[in-house]
């Protein structure tokens, strides 16, 4: 629970009135039990009932019953607005910890996964906030002065009154026992089903062209069966032990009654004290009840805080407080390793790019070019060495003075579902309409966008849904043409263009390089021949470097894949 008001900040201040509302309406539910508890004493002992009492008596019940549905709604609202205003907070400081991570963790854990964290973990914390705090504390704390009470009215009562919860604790141990054996897998099924989800609606289209409906939909009804398996064998171990706790343990009574009456009847208890016990009894029996039922929750609370704690407390990216920008843009890599998990990707590379240079890499699939690239875009940390750019090593500038200086434009696209205006706005959030109409018109792109009926202010749908591949990549790069950055990483930028496209985005490429230290990563050699170095990267390793006209001569690795290009370069298919 401490990490949960830790979470709600001062927005505890509700929770903490809420407990104070709930607890009057708690009190006043037990008070009619008082007073029907006289009325059966006058019966007994053959006391008059004037109708001044009976309106007494049933006014004062009515009013306590209004009065309790009064206070425990005016508890719930307080509840929650602190539980639900705890949750944005809690959203928000876990959305600024993601910002802080490297970017390539975040991107490997799955939008699926965050989607479960953000959404139903946090969620789950509302009903502790909203419920198990401000309703579990009064539920709990009246009962334990009600046996107060009855135990300084006659202790043997107290200790029969006492009578169910050994059931309950037990059943509350067994279920608890159960809950933390079973938790860890059962959310780590939950993550892995999200992840699925994602990856199969995405995947859709691709799925019913190529006629995979069927393979793609048992890795999605694998993960249904995993969680629905953990979920049902869970149950299953819980239900005797639930049975146990919702039955007995509000049966207060259990004990008090049948030996109360045997008491009485020995003359061992007066018949005052032992209805004024069953009286007390029945009247704690739900709220007693309810404040153990809200225990399990306790346990699920804090495994899901754990559980998100876990994925959030990934170490931050190691930034500086380097504020000002280099002298120069040159870059270097001087003995950089890096690993994920523990596969080395990079092995003790080391290369120097002067300022306005062009540098390819090159080299097989999965040799590690755009793992050098994400590395500069400072996507992880590295594991050993250090990259440089003006000489200062990258993880001493601010997060925002870095992105400043270089812009990234990847194979894969992004764009938000907004109009194509902001979409190119995010490469400057000052930039005016006239400033990305021309950077538009320098990615051959601004033809299009006016042919549109809304132009600019085009929505371009989920994930630029609406628009082809190429236009999407011209987009990209006049958002990149717009915010003119320094340094230029293009990691394969025309890899899903069509021709038509290709010669555009090959276009506006052409202007974004201007004046820029750029990296290039390219399949299509014929695209790099003019570099001004090229690297062969194969297996994390540099195995040679030069230009163009050198490597044909010395390198073999790199012969080998300029041939293979010039084979495939004119490819057509026969019709």
């Amino acid at each position: 629970m401490n990490k949960i008001m830790h979470y709600a900040g001062k927005n505890i201040r509700y929770i903490y009135q809420a407990v104070f509302c709930i607890l009057i309406a708690v009190i006043c539910g037990i008070v009619p039990y008082f007073l029907v508890n006289d009325l059966l004493l006058k019966l007994i002992k053959e006391q008059p009932i004037s109708i001044k009492y009976v309106v007494y008596l049933g006014s004062s019940i009515g009013l306590f019953l209004l009065l309790k549905a009064l206070m425990y709604a005016i508890g719930i609202k307080l509840s929650h607005k602190g539980a639900y205003r705890t949750l944005a907070r809690m959203r928000k400081k876990l959305a600024d910890r993601m910002v802080k991570q490297p970017l390539g963790f975040v991107q490997s854990a799955g939008a699926g996964s965050y989607k479960q964290k953000f959404v139903e973990d946090i969620g789950k914390i509302e009903f502790n906030l909203a419920h198990l705090i401000p309703e579990g504390i009064p539920n709990l704390v009246l009962p334990l002065a009600v046996f107060i009470i009855i135990f300084c009215k006659d202790w043997r009562m107290g200790l029969l009154s006492l009578g169910s919860l050994p059931f309950g604790i037990g059943a509350m141990g067994l279920i608890a026992k159960i809950g933390l054996k079973n938790m860890p897998a059962y959310y780590a099924s939950q993550a892995e089903l999200g992840n699925t989800i994602v990856e199969y609606i995405s995947g859709m289209p691709v799925i019913k062209v190529f006629g995979k409906t069927a393979a793609s939909y048992e890795k999605y009804g694998n993960s249904v069966e995993r969680y629905r398996d953990l979920g049902y064998a869970w149950s299953k171990r819980l239900w005797k032990a639930m049975a146990v706790e919702t039955t007995l343990l509000p049966c207060v009574i259990i004990l008090t009654l049948p030996v109360g009456l045997l008491m009485y009847h020995n003359g061992t208890v007066s018949l005052d004290t032992l209805l004024f016990t069953l009286m007390l009894n029945l009247g704690i029996g739900i709220p007693l009840g309810k404040a153990f039922s809200f225990i399990p929750l306790i346990v699920k609370t804090k495994q899901v805080i754990l559980e998100l704690e876990k994925a959030f407390d990934y170490p931050d990216l190691q930034t500086g407080k380097l504020t000002k920008h280099p002298d120069n843009y040159g870059i270097e890599f001087k003995n950089v390793s890096f690993a994920y998990d523990d596969t080395t990707v990079i092995n003790n590379v080391s290369f120097q790019i002067k300022q306005n240079e062009l540098t390819a890499l090159v080299g097989p699939s999965g040799g590690g070019k755009s793992t050098i690239a994400k590395l500069l875009v400072h996507y992880y940390d590295v594991k050993g060495g250090s990259i440089n750019i003006g000489g200062i090593d990258i993880r001493d500038y601010t997060q925002d003075v870095h992105a400043d200086i270089i812009s990234y434009v990847s194979q894969d696209s992004f764009l938000f579902d907004e109009t194509i205006m902001e979409n190119i706005r995010i490469g400057k959030q000052d930039a005016t309409d006239e400033e990305i109409i021309k950077a538009a018109k320098s990615a051959s792109i601004h033809d299009f966008i006016i042919s549109l009926e809304k132009g600019y202010q085009t929505v371009v749908g989920s994930s630029g849904g609406k628009l082809s591949g190429g236009e999407k990549q011209r987009i990209t790069i006049a958002r990149a043409l717009l915010k003119n950055a320094p340094i230029l990483i293009l990691d394969e930028a025309t890899a899903y263009a069509d021709s038509e496209n290709e010669d555009l985005i090959q276009d506006a490429i052409g202007k974004l390089m201007k004046n820029k230290t750029v990296i290039v990563i390219a399949h299509r050699l014929r695209s790099i021949a003019n570099a001004d170095k090229i690297l062969v990267i194969n297996n994390g390793e540099i195995i040679s470097s030069g230009i163009h006209k050198e490597l044909l001569e010395c390198s073999l690795a790199y012969k080998e894949l300029w041939l293979a290009n010039e084979r495939t370069y004119n490819w057509e298919l026969e019709v």
